[in-house]
């Protein structure tokens, strides 16, 4: 019968749930482990439905009743005489004038198999008014496939059941006695919405007596094991321990136990595994599962499992997993052994370059170096993840293999170790240095080398772009593209692009950058393997893009996406994340918020021991940019001014990730003598970076965010540093007007709208709109009238 016991604290509503139950012509299945909420969507479902509808609700907690038992329960819940028989009693609710809804609450997976098949033959009457609603711990034996083809029923998962994000957030913010800034994130990454652990979490998080994760135990024991027979337990208890696990793995582990049907037909019905995979070979339990179940094993057989699922796991290609195993068991040669057979484009999957960087401060020198290889994949991730003083360290280790037995092994190690001292070398800002050495392994390398050829293309092509050659930068990426796809190997075809994105915004051609944007998050979304680094390197682009458009919405959320992505894999890219949300936050107006990104974002790299020399410059830049946001122009002078000569080194290169940053501060001086009243002075310097922009091809920098934001300031502050052009020389205003612009100015003379412009030239109204903006901007007017007045009036426009 209908309980009447109250809903849980700070309830919250599920309509997206409730909506699919209460659409259900004929079954509904809720099919999850204990504490998903289950019951309580029943009950909020039960208060939306329509009027006329007759319900019966019977909580069966777990347990089999039989069918005779069943059907006098289920008469005397509808009012009818309870001596009917099982088919009498069909046949009644399929003759039925009014509609029925059938809630059976905690049905148990081993049910009479007679109740089964009575309630089959109720649901596959076509005609019946009765519609049936069950929630289940482990899914029924129920043959659905044929009544799923024909419509009607819905089957609600785990993973559906489970809080969204957006779900838990608003629960965070309903418990008034969670702190949810301090643990929100923490608390999401292990229940991933589980709805009790959640729950659990956010009781009491700060009771040292009896904190959230002994409760979760109790409840994981309590709700859980106690449901389970021996050889079930013993199973899942092992699992926790594992990183994934697959039948037939269950089966080597365990064989006395049947595991590989055990895993098959018992474990996986009860929901607490989440596929790995599109077949659904491999397995992981879910984390708040796994921490519960951390102390039930044994020591010894703890040891026992971990060595001979390392064997396994190795076996089946999960290198990384199998040497955390083997670190995990204090077997460091063994791990050693194993980090050799990790292929160079695993560093970009998963959290890998997270995982290698923590695996070398549990390895001796000796270990992790004892092949030229390990030295190789160790010099890699150094490099990517800016750890410039331990990579040089390595790649000396390398030098110190020669010579070599035979001139080509010569010639290999020495090609190998210039790829990298390049690379090196263009980190650290030495251009001519960085140059000749990517240029002499190029000469060397063989083609079983590709990775290191590949890094050179890159490295060349990347100080290229920094040095202003447009040209020289897409050939070299071309071919580095090129040779990641002869070679099958995503990852690195990925990693590319982001380059070829970069130099595409650079040059204004957002079509095509948009284009390649789409290309490469189908290219991930299809691998079987997960790439968070890529992943959040791409959003990071996305986020920019979306500014230049003046999609400040978008912009912001991708950003923190790939925030989200660059913490989680030790990517030191978050550098960017955290520039683009402080540039966010300068175009609202919200100085403490941009300037608290920009500190977050250097303690994140200062944690990841990244080189100063790969974000200072960038960092500085920014400050200077909230500075001008505040109009601080005598405090900014000196500091700009010093930034845009440091950048103008001969030789002495922008960091690699960051190639428009010394037009960027050139931009930003030009500002700031704007701001001081030196205004020949500024146009001069606007007019000198402007043309070098254009000459070089940079036409993307001349419409960047940068110069959208700075033209748009807070209604807080005075006049935009640019609006006075009437002294600027009319040969200046007109190179100033990119043709682009000048053709949607002609078009606003003719009189027509946005609109009409966008069709007109084939471009998004976004576009339409940030050429009106730096139009307005360049002739000092802030509306269209007046800006087709002016140019009148200054011969542009006949």
């Amino acid at each position: 019968m209908l309980s009447s016991t109250s809903s849980p604290l700070a309830h919250l509503p599920r309509e997206r749930l409730s909506r699919q139950l209460l659409g259900a012509d004929r079954l509904c299945l809720l099919n999850a482990p204990g504490g998903f909420g289950k019951t309580a969507l029943l009950r909020e479902s039960l208060a939306q439905m329509p009027a006329g509808v007759r319900y019966a609700w019977l909580s069966l907690h777990g347990r089999t009743p039989g069918l005779c038992v069943f059907s006098r329960l289920l008469a005397g819940q509808l009012g009818l005489p309870a001596e009917l028989a099982p088919e009498a009693l069909r046949e009644r609710l399929c003759q039925s004038s009014i509609r029925i809804c059938l809630i059976l609450d905690d049905y148990p997976a081993g049910a009479d198999p007679e109740l089964d098949d009575w309630l089959i033959q109720l649901l596959e009457d076509g005609g019946s008014p009765v519609r049936l609603w069950v929630s289940s711990r482990q899914r029924p034996h129920w043959q659905l496939a044929r009544l799923a083809l024909e419509g009607g029923v819905v089957e609600l998962g785990a993973d559906s059941l489970a809080f969204s994000r957006e779900e838990f957030d608003r629960l965070m913010a309903l418990a008034a006695d969670a702190d949810a800034e301090s643990f929100g994130d923490e608390l999401w990454d292990l229940t991933l919405g589980w709805c009790a652990m959640v729950r659990l979490g956010l009781q009491g998080a700060d009771n040292a007596i009896r904190p959230p994760v002994l409760r979760q135990r109790e409840y994981v024991r309590e709700q859980l094991l106690a449901r389970l027979d021996e050889a079930q337990r013993s199973m899942l208890c092992g699992i926790a321990h594992l990183p994934k696990v697959s039948a037939a793995m269950c089966a080597e582990l365990w064989p006395e136990l049947d595991a590989s049907r055990e895993f098959a037909t018992q474990l996986l019905s009860l929901g607490l595994l989440m596929p790995l995979d599109a077949e659904a070979r491999w397995w992981q339990m879910h984390p708040a599962l796994a921490r519960a179940l951390v102390d039930e094993l044994p020591p010894r057989e703890l040891s026992r499992l971990r060595l001979q699922a390392c064997r396994l796991l190795r076996d089946a290609g999960f290198v990384g997993d199998a040497v955390e195993l083997a670190l995990s068991e204090g077997q460091v040669d063994t791990a050693a052994s194993y980090m050799e057979r990790v292929a160079l484009a695993w560093l970009y999957a998963g959290s890998h370059l997270n995982s290698w960087l923590r695996w070398r401060e549990r390895l001796s020198p000796s270990l992790l170096e004892s092949t030229p290889f390990l030295i190789y994949l160790n010099a890699q991730a150094l490099l990517i993840g800016w750890r410039l003083d331990e990579a040089q360290t390595c790649i000396d280790r390398l030098g110190w293999q020669l010579p070599q037995p035979c001139a080509q092994h010569q010639r290999r190690m020495l090609a190998n170790w210039e790829a990298l001292q390049g690379t090196l070398m263009g980190l650290r800002g030495d251009a001519k240095r960085a140059k000749a050495h990517c240029r002499s392994a190029l000469d060397d390398l063989d083609a079983r080398d590709w990775h290191s050829i590949h890094l050179c293309y890159s490295t060349l092509a990347r100080i290229a772009m920094s040095e202003g050659d447009v040209t020289q930068s897409a050939e070299l990426l071309e071919c580095a593209v090129r040779l990641a796809r002869r070679h099958g190997c995503v990852a690195s075809e990925v990693l590319i692009d982001t380059d070829r994105l970069r130099l595409l915004i650079l040059t204004g051609e957002w079509a095509q950058a948009d284009e390649l944007l789409r290309h490469d998050f189908d290219l991930l979304n299809a691998q079987s393997t997960e790439h968070p680094m890529l992943l959040g390197r791409l959003y990071l682009l996305q986020a920019e893009m979306a500014l230049l458009g003046g999609d400040l919405e978008q912009g912001e959320s991708s950003y923190r996406r790939g925030f989200a992505y660059a913490r989680r894999c030790s990517d030191p890219f978050i550098l960017h994340a955290g520039i683009g949300l402080s540039e966010v936050a300068i175009h609202r107006g919200e100085v403490a918020q941009a300037e608290a990104c920009l500190r977050e974002v250097r303690r994140h790299l200062e944690c990841m021991r990244a080189e100063a020399v790969c974000y200072e410059r960038v960092l500085r830049l920014q400050a200077l940019r909230l500075m001008a946001r505040q109009q601080r122009w005598t405090e900014m002078l000196g500091r700009v001014r010093s930034l845009a000569e440091d950048l103008c080194e001969p030789d002495v290169l922008p960091p690699l990730n960051a190639p428009s940053l010394r037009y960027r501060a050139q931009q930003v001086l030009a500002l700031t003598l704007e701001g001081l009243g030196q205004r020949m002075a500024a146009m001069e310097a606007s007019c000198n970076w402007r043309e070098t922009c254009e000459r070089l091809g940079l036409n993307g920098l001349t419409r960047s965010r940068v110069e959208l934001v700075l033209a748009e300031p807070a209604p807080t502050l005075a006049e935009p540093a640019w609006a006075a052009f009437e002294e600027v020389p009319d040969t200046t205003l007109a190179r100033v007007l990119t043709p682009r612009e000048m053709g949607v100015l002609r078009l606003m003379a003719d009189g027509l709208t946005n609109l009409e412009i966008s069709r007109r030239l084939f471009i998004s109204l976004n576009t339409v709109k940030a050429h009106t903006i730096h139009i307005n901007h360049k002739l000092g007017v802030k509306r269209r009238t007046q800006a087709v007045k002016r140019a009148r009036d200054l011969g542009l426009l006949a």
